[in-house]
């Protein structure tokens, strides 16, 4: 990813162009007076672009909850898993462009659009999810691209998201949503910079978003500033490494090849079109866990090294830097994977504590250099998806500088839901004299089998209202749709207004 935006290159640094910066011009922006805290909404959807269900497509409808709110809205965030099942490039089509047209600038054309060099009409702004990332292994690829017609023509109500290629490493969110420098030959760089990194942010230079023009992003992660509120965007993905490497053994290749076993018989189940709707939701559902262990397995081989030091350094400076800011009255983190969580497949899993761990050392190095100048909130909310739910937390004493903050997982928009876990809302955890506390409850929690629908299965997208002025107050708006023998049910619980 960073050669693919030419990271540090002469011609960006002699510019002096911040890469992980970037401004948004929009008629409905404040960007031009950052000292205005005007009252304003955005939009969040997470874990969305699926094609499994082809007559009932859950992110439509979900990009139709979301519709009413557009216009006014000063931003979308998506919380990654743009695209299932592995990112590629024959998926945005019908599992991206299809459902979100009205974000896309001559979005009715969509059936003809390309996935590169996507124009928005609104703010559109993603992070990479794992399957954003993911490259299906040879044997697998061969038996998903084998069988995808026979599938297609077994299962004409759904589909497995998955061809003959996978992302590439994330080349194709890449080209979908990132100004891929490396694209733009040599000489015609400076010219390139020269008109569209122009926005003028603390002395330095940086990428001018502009709606219906060029709507690209500098980076994996970056930062932007709206009405007083400074929103950092960060690539989670290489932030799950905690411990030393794990030697390659026969074990965890027998393990592996096991798993991938397992995954290919999944596939050709899939292929029988006696399967009811139910039974092919569990089995992707046990397809994608398949999937995440095999790159768990995978990423405790990897060097230690392959942890992000640089971007937890940016994002700790940033933070501080916003706090010092006299005219930046709130800050919100949004990220891929959750730090804590309650949905039964991710509240204990190692990426979980990873980004915990991450998370508690940067908030508490922030907080240190700040001393008695921290006068509000850490972070005022952290947004993430990967847990397919939509939840709401908030954590108590941890220990640590991340007590006290509102998390929320907006990650059922569109792809397999799941339950919360049976231990409960309240998360527990050991502390060093050998006891336990409550470290964070839940608020809320919408997946499969909410009890707020008879219809159970209930996705979900969200609107959030910040209010104008110091301090800040937050109001969340869930929107939520439940799929029933009957067809789509509306039913939206209560806006919840967060603590301070």
């Amino acid at each position: 990813m960073r050669r693919r935006v030419r990271w540090m290159h002469r011609e960006l640094t002699r510019r002096g162009i911040d890469q992980t910066r970037v401004v948004i011009n929009d008629n409905n922006d404040n960007n031009d007076n950052p000292t205005t805290h005007d009252a304003f909404h955005f939009l969040v959807l997470g874990d969305s672009g699926t094609g499994r269900h082809r007559r009932h497509s859950p992110p439509r409808r979900i990009a139709e909850r979301l519709l009413p709110h557009k216009q006014d809205a000063a931003f979308l965030l998506h919380t990654g898993d743009v695209v299932y099942l592995v990112g590629a490039a024959d998926q945005y089509r019908g599992n991206f462009l299809k459902p979100y047209r009205e974000w896309l600038h001559h979005g009715e054309d969509w059936k003809t659009l390309s996935h590169q060099r996507l124009v928005f009409n609104k703010p559109f702004l993603p992070v990479p999810g794992n399957h954003d990332y993911y490259d299906l292994s040879i044997p697998v690829a061969l038996l998903a691209g084998l069988t995808l017609p026979l599938r297609r023509h077994l299962q004409w109500m759904h589909d497995i998201d998955a061809g003959w290629r996978g992302s590439g490493q994330g080349e194709t969110y890449a080209h979908a949503f990132l100004d891929v420098l490396a694209d733009i030959p040599l000489a015609h760089l400076g010219e390139h910079l020269d008109r569209h990194y122009n926005a003028p942010w603390d002395g330095e230079r940086c990428l001018s978003y502009q709606p219906g023009i060029i709507t690209r992003l500098p980076n994996r992660y970056y930062r932007f500033r709206h009405a007083g509120v400074d929103v950092f965007a960060i690539d989670s993905n290489t932030l799950l490494t905690t411990t030393k490497a794990e030697p390659k053994s026969i074990n965890c290749r027998s393990e592996l090849r096991t798993l991938e076993q397992q995954q290919a018989k999944i596939y050709r189940d899939l292929a029988n079109s006696n399967l009811s709707e139910e039974q092919r939701d569990a089995l992707h559902d046990e397809l994608e866990t398949l999937q995440e262990a095999c790159f768990d397995l995978q990423r405790r081989s990897r060097p230690k090294a392959s942890l992000d030091h640089a971007q937890l350094s940016w994002l700790k400076q940033g933070l501080i830097a916003s706090h010092r800011d006299p005219t930046t009255r709130g800050r919100i983190l949004t990220m891929h994977h959750p730090a804590y969580v309650t949905e039964k497949t991710k509240w204990n899993q190692s990426d979980t504590k990873a980004i915990r761990n991450h998370l508690r050392n940067v908030f508490d190095d922030v907080a240190s250099a700040l001393g008695n100048d921290l006068n509000s909130p850490l972070v005022n909310l952290v947004l993430s998806g990967h847990a397919h739910c939509m939840e709401v937390l908030r954590t108590h004493d941890t220990g640590h500088a991340d007590r006290h903050i509102n998390w929320v997982i907006c990650g059922g928009s569109g792809y397999g839901l799941r339950p919360q876990r049976r231990e409960g809302p309240e998360l527990i955890e050991h502390n060093d004299e050998g006891g336990t506390s409550v470290i964070a409850s839940n608020q809320l929690f919408i997946g499969r089998n909410w009890d707020g629908s008879k219809a159970g299965d209930a996705y979900s997208g969200l609107r959030i209202d910040i209010s104008e002025g110091r301090p800040l107050t937050i109001r969340l708006t869930p929107l939520v749709s439940c799929r029933s023998s009957e067809g789509w049910v509306d039913a939206d619980p209560e806006p919840i207004t967060l603590g301070r």
